[in-house]
């Protein structure tokens, strides 16, 4: 008799350096080397659902998925990275107590007028900040003070934004450079 045969079934363990996950991960038979780790099947477990600040999947959306990013892994890398960030250095959403009422209306008439929608103000890393989550490039993001101070300077940049990312604005404003349009058409 072999030492083998005692297992029920005669079912034998892949030769290698094979381990077999825990019944909650699975059971499966896992490929460990020292670029997997000694438990390769815990980073494909379910993850437990983040609980997010108020204010925070309006801003920056959830997070993003792998079948949003298909044959793009860098990009899905580079995506959840800087979500994760954002949401490690979130403070809260709002708007800043020294922007006041009008001047938000102001803006905001402005960002309307060039199909950006409405600004979303939150507290980050970096102080005060201004995305545009209904635009078509909901990640661009200025300082709150130049978004106030500065609209029309705000809907340039957006629009030199939009281009880089192949997008050609409906309307041309008169303080983004118009070489950039000719290169676009």
């Amino acid at each position: 008799m072999k030492p083998l045969d005692n297992i029920p079934g005669n079912w034998k363990a892949p030769i290698g350096p094979y381990q077999q996950a825990p019944a909650e991960y699975g059971g499966q038979w896992w490929y460990v080397n020292p670029f997997t780790g000694a438990e390769p099947w815990k980073a494909f477990a379910p993850q437990p659902a983040v609980e997010l600040p108020e204010g925070f999947r309006e801003i920056f959306g959830d997070r993003p998925q792998a079948k949003d990013y298909i044959g793009r892994p860098q990009e899905l890398a580079t995506a959840r990275g800087q979500w994760d960030q954002d949401l490690k250095y979130f403070v809260r959403a709002g708007l800043p107590e020294w922007i006041t009422p009008h001047d938000q209306a102001a803006a905001d008439q402005i960002f309307e007028a060039w199909d950006m929608g409405d600004a979303a103000y939150y507290e980050g890393r970096y102080g005060w900040m201004a995305r545009f989550p209904q635009s078509d490039v909901p990640d661009f993001e200025l300082a709150a003070s130049m978004v106030v101070r500065y609209p029309h300077q705000a809907v340039a940049l957006y629009q030199v934004e939009m281009l880089q990312h192949g997008d050609t604005p409906g309307q041309r404003h008169p303080f983004t450079p118009p070489q950039l349009f000719e290169t676009a058409e």
